[in-house]
């Protein structure tokens, strides 16, 4: 199948899954409805787990990578909303100069990364009361599962 845009994000064309899979044969837009009701969702086709944080730009794949941060960082015993940690390649963001892509094996290892500190804390993470568990474990497959379908992570900001 030919890949073609789906979404124009930031004006330059930015990439979701759909898009890495190219589903489409023609290079009129259509919804993402329309492309679930066709079965050519990618991302809804691979049933994804509970938790999700996706949704943003009128997509369902759209992670909100600043939530996973959070995650990350709940994880490692900080406090979710310090943002300020958010500097290294430990996060949602890219591992290239420009902070705007994260190949395939940078998000499988943070995967790894994450699904560890979660096993450490016995398999479950709770934040100040709230269990977010279930919100770690879709950030841990939903970054192998760009990493597999998508070659990778566009990050937007």
């Amino acid at each position: 199948m030919e890949t073609v845009e789906m979404w124009e994000h930031d004006g330059e064309g930015g990439r979701v899954p759909a898009i890495a899979d190219g589903v489409r044969l023609t290079t009129e837009r259509i919804g993402c409805d329309a492309t679930i009701e066709a079965g050519g969702c990618p991302f809804t086709n691979a049933e994804p787990p509970p938790g999700q944080v996706t949704g943003m730009l009128g997509t369902y794949c759209w992670y909100r990578g600043k939530y996973g941060n959070a995650l990350i960082r709940a994880l490692s015993g900080l406090d979710m909303d310090d943002f300020s940690g958010d500097t290294d390649d430990n996060n949602f963001y890219g591992t290239d100069d420009e902070g705007l892509y994260r190949p395939p094996e940078a998000c499988r290892s943070l995967a790894d990364q994450m699904e560890s500190a979660l096993d450490e804390r016995g398999g479950t993470l709770v934040y100040e009361g709230e269990d977010v568990t279930d919100e770690a474990k879709f950030a841990i497959w939903y970054l192998r599962w760009v990493a597999e379908h998508c070659d990778g992570m566009d990050a937007w900001f």
